[in-house]
């Protein structure tokens, strides 16, 4: 008769693994999957956040390079802004714009030639191409890395447009090249265009309109100076078009309820801001009217939003959060 070892019948039950009974690996096993389930949110928000913080950092840096251009050329604020007339070009088939809305393209497309040594990207790419919103800051690639595969211009959050940017010039159909260099933020439009009519120049206006249709004079473009801006901490200078950071729903325009995100304001500072705390703004062209310009998600659609800081009451010298909307002297 075989007498068991106390080691032999201690091992009974046990599948060999180290030693773990059935019941105690499926315990663990639950335990991992629970503290996965704890984690992974937490993970996720942390990514979030370094995203955030990348996006913030990339801001700072296009605001320290748009502020370095401006001391080399007398306070100047960097614009796509050719006018009719008033430019020099040796591209031949950029001169004698018509009007100031092909000048500014002129202008952006002889900086992508320069830029990429593609001499083949073509003048008139798009009939209407509006150049200085998304592109303004060709105009200072050297003050940033010099580099024309600029990565600082996309967001992190915006997957399609970081693509584009690390997607090499040579991989780019000639015609679609320009959208390699397009930026996920989009400078004050008061930058280059004037914050009221004047004389023969009228400004940008999009009141009534959907979001990305824009009313362009045949002269719009004007010369600005940082020096005109009158509240530097509370005016908008570059943010982005969409609310990529924080909505709930693809695709948040930034003037949407509950709308955030970060800003870069003319003093260099970026701060994460809702939308709903700045002020309305106003209609350019209509600028003693109390009422703001309002804009629509939908071209079709009924619903329209205050344009906020895309169309500041006052222009240049008006203020988005931090106080009440200024009267800078407009009718």
């Amino acid at each position: 008769m075989q007498i068991e070892s106390p080691t032999t019948r201690s091992n009974k039950g046990r599948l060999g693994l180290g030693g773990f009974t059935l019941i105690e690996l499926l315990v663990v096993i639950a335990i991992i999957a629970l503290l996965i389930g704890i984690l992974l949110p937490a993970l996720s928000g942390a990514r979030r956040s370094a995203r955030t913080l990348k996006c913030q950092v990339n801001m700072r840096q296009m605001g320290t390079a748009a502020k370095s251009y401006g001391f080399d050329f007398r306070d100047a604020i960097p614009a796509l802004n050719w006018k009719k007339g008033r430019y020099t070009t040796p591209y031949a088939d950029l001169q004698n714009a018509p009007n100031d809305r092909v000048a500014v393209g002129h202008h952006a497309v002889s900086i992508l030639r320069d830029a990429t040594g593609v001499q083949t990207i073509p003048a008139n790419r798009i009939g209407n191409w509006f150049s200085n919103l998304w592109f303004t800051h060709i105009t200072y690639l050297d003050y940033l890395s010099g580099n024309p595969e600029e990565p600082v211009a996309a967001c992190p959050e915006d997957a399609q447009q970081v693509e584009r940017a690390e997607t090499l010039i040579a991989d780019f159909p000639v015609h679609l090249l320009h959208r390699k260099f397009e930026s996920s933020y989009e400078t004050s439009i008061v930058t280059y265009s004037a914050d009221s009519s004047r004389s023969a120049v009228s400004p940008i206006d999009q009141h009534d309109a959907s979001w990305g249709v824009f009313h362009r004079s045949l002269n719009f473009v004007v010369h600005r100076r940082f020096t005109q801006v009158r509240y530097t901490s509370g005016k908008a200078y570059m943010f982005d078009t969409y609310d990529r950071h924080f909505a709930s729903v693809p695709d948040t325009l930034y003037f949407e309820p509950d709308s955030k995100q970060p800003i870069l304001f003319f003093d260099g500072s970026v701060s994460v801001r809702a939308t709903k705390d700045a002020n309305p703004g106003f209609q350019p062209l209509d600028p003693s009217n109390p009422e703001p310009s309002m804009i629509k998600k939908v071209a079709r659609g009924t619903e329209s939003f205050p344009g906020y800081y895309r169309w500041t009451r006052g222009g240049l010298e008006g203020i988005d959060f931090g106080g009440s909307e200024a009267n800078t002297g407009q009718p």
